[in-house]
Parts: C-alpha cells; sequence; structure tokens
C-alpha cells in the first residue's frame, strides 16, 4: 500500500511539475517554482529534461516574437539559472544551450523597443512635415492675398488718381470757357459804347 500511494504521489507530483512547465498554461514564475522542484528532487535526468524543456519553450516564443511575454519568462529563468549555477555543475548540467537562447531572446525586446522608437520617430517626423506644409500653404495663401489687395489699393487709388485729373481737367476747361465767354461779353459792351459816344 505505501509502495502504490508513493507511486500515486509521484504520479501526480510530476504530472504537476511538467504542467507547471508549460509556458501556456503557466506564468514565468510557477516555471521557474517548477524548474526549482526538479532541482530539489536531487534527479539530474529530470532536470535536464526540464531546462531543455524550457529552451524550446523560449525558442517557440521567440518564432511568434512575443517579445513582451518572452522576456518575462527570460529574464525570471536566467535569474534562477545564475542562483543555482552550482548545483547545475554539481549535476553535470551544461546550460549554455539554454543561456544561448535567453540571450537571444534577452536581444528581442530592445529590438522591439527600436522598431517601436524608429515607428514613433516617423510618425513623428510625417506630422512634421504636414504641419509645416500646411502652414507653408497658409503663408501663401496669406500673401497671395495680401499681394491681390496691394494691387486692388494701386488700382484704386490710379482710378481715384485719374478721375480727380479728368475732373481737375474739366473744371478747367470750363473755367476757361467762361473767361473767354466774358471776355467777349466785355468786349461786345466796349464796343456798343463806343459806337453809341461816336454818335
Amino acid at each position: 500500500m505505501v509502495a502504490v500511494a508513493a507511486a500515486m504521489c509521484f504520479s501526480a507530483c510530476t504530472s504537476k511539475v511538467e504542467e507547471g512547465l508549460d509556458f501556456s498554461k503557466a506564468s514565468a514564475d510557477e516555471v521557474v517554482t517548477a524548474l526549482a522542484e526538479k532541482v530539489q528532487s536531487g534527479d539530474a535526468t529530470a532536470v535536464q529534461t526540464a531546462l531543455e524543456t524550457v529552451q524550446t519553450q523560449l525558442s517557440k516564443l521567440m518564432e511568434g516574437a512575443d517579445a513582451t511575454k518572452i522576456a518575462e519568462y527570460a529574464e525570471k529563468i536566467k535569474t534562477f539559472v545564475e542562483e543555482n549555477a552550482e548545483t547545475l555543475k554539481g549535476f553535470n548540467i551544461d546550460v549554455t544551450p539554454l543561456t544561448s537562447v535567453i540571450e537571444k531572446v534577452q536581444a528581442l525586446p530592445t529590438d522591439a523597443a527600436d522598431a517601436a522608437q524608429n515607428a514613433a520617430e516617423e510618425t513623428v517626423e510625417s506630422a512634421q512635415e504636414t504641419v509645416e506644409g500646411a502652414v507653408n500653404d497658409a503663408v501663401d495663401a496669406a500673401q497671395g492675398a495680401v499681394n491681390d489687395a496691394v494691387e486692388a489699393g494701386k488700382k484704386a487709388a490710379n482710378d481715384a488718381v485719374e478721375a480727380g485729373k479728368k475732373a481737375a481737367n474739366d473744371a478747367a476747361e470750363a473755367g476757361k470757357a467762361a473767361v473767354e465767354e466774358g471776355k467777349a461779353k466785355t468786349n461786345d459792351a466796349i464796343q456798343s459804347a463806343a459806337d453809341k459816344i461816336k454818335l
């Protein structure tokens, strides 16, 4: 009975640990907890298998390019490996393949941030160009309106000057005619008076 119970417990515990290593079901903290349980078991083969499982899942996450999720898992697993480095060496486990994947993973968030930064810069630059274009168009339109107003003002002033000149000329001509007419009438009156004196 004791042997059966132990076997059942071992099977249940193993099942629980394996589920804890499943990135699709377990959080980064739960994965690290599952790894710790493997290490505490003292089974080098189980630890090796668990680390290989983690490595494979990290690689798959890289293919999906879920930078935020993968960065969290990579950071937690890296810390675990560093904190348990001596124990893993005691199991004669080479963690180089896993750390290599972790290093590649940790480069992904930087790439994503750079891409986001570049996209943001391009958006800002595009917006600036649009605003500058709109401002330049507005300035050109305003300048055109000012030029049109100046030309219209000049034309109105010239028209007024020409009208004034014409009115002055008309008045001068009318004045000259009046003077000539006055002279003629005066001469006629003088001549008429002279003729009367002769009589």
